[in-house]
């Protein structure tokens, strides 16, 4: 089973950056190796002598291949830098749409509520009645049909801006007003 962050020492299409580093790790772990078995040969024979002066040039050759595998990491973390900078700024301008979008949904939501208190209120004058109805019919049919427009306009609005509840919500608001109308149209005549 793969690891969760998908890296996997043994892949043969390992990222520059793993390949620069388990590159580097081989080198410095050659010359740990070859100065540890170095410093443990005896100095006493020229034979040793000898092997320990070779053992020597070869570690010190080994701080040039460090070096050079030193920057293959600078490299590849660059890379990793660009490619992570490639990643943010995407993200970074979906936030910002985040933000207009929610922005933009509580206003429409907030519409939507003052539309639901208006009608709240004419539901209860409806209720509230009056002496002179016909004038009370009226006034209630005047602000039925301004809830009916403000409820369309938001219904067009939502849907272009493509807010599916409130679309809905906003045409069944229009739609009870119209219903409302048109009840009251028939009790008055």
């Amino acid at each position: 089973m793969a690891p969760r962050n998908g890296f996997n020492p043994n892949s043969s299409d390992q990222s520059p950056l793993v390949s620069a580093a388990l590159s580097l790790e081989a080198e410095l772990g050659a010359l740990e190796s070859i100065s540890r078995a170095t410093r443990k040969i005896p100095l006493n024979s020229e034979k040793n002598i000898a092997r320990a002066a070779r053992e020597l040039e070869q570690t010190l050759a080994l701080p040039e291949r460090l070096a050079a595998g030193l920057q293959q990491l600078a490299v590849a973390m660059a890379s990793v830098q660009e490619r992570q900078q490639a990643v943010i700024e995407p993200l970074a301008a979906f936030a910002t749409e985040i933000q207009r979008r929610h922005q933009r949904l509580l206003e429409h939501m907030q519409a939507f509520a003052a539309l639901g208190a208006t009608a709240a209120e004419v539901t209860a004058r409806i209720q509230a009645g009056g002496s002179d109805r016909a004038a009370v019919l009226s006034e209630v049919d005047a602000q039925l049909a301004k809830i009916s427009d403000d409820a369309r306009t938001l219904f067009e609005l939502t849907r272009a801006e493509d807010f599916p509840d409130l679309v809905r919500e906003a045409d069944a608001l229009k739609q009870r007003a119209a219903a409302l109308r048109r009840r009251l149209t028939v009790h008055e005549s």
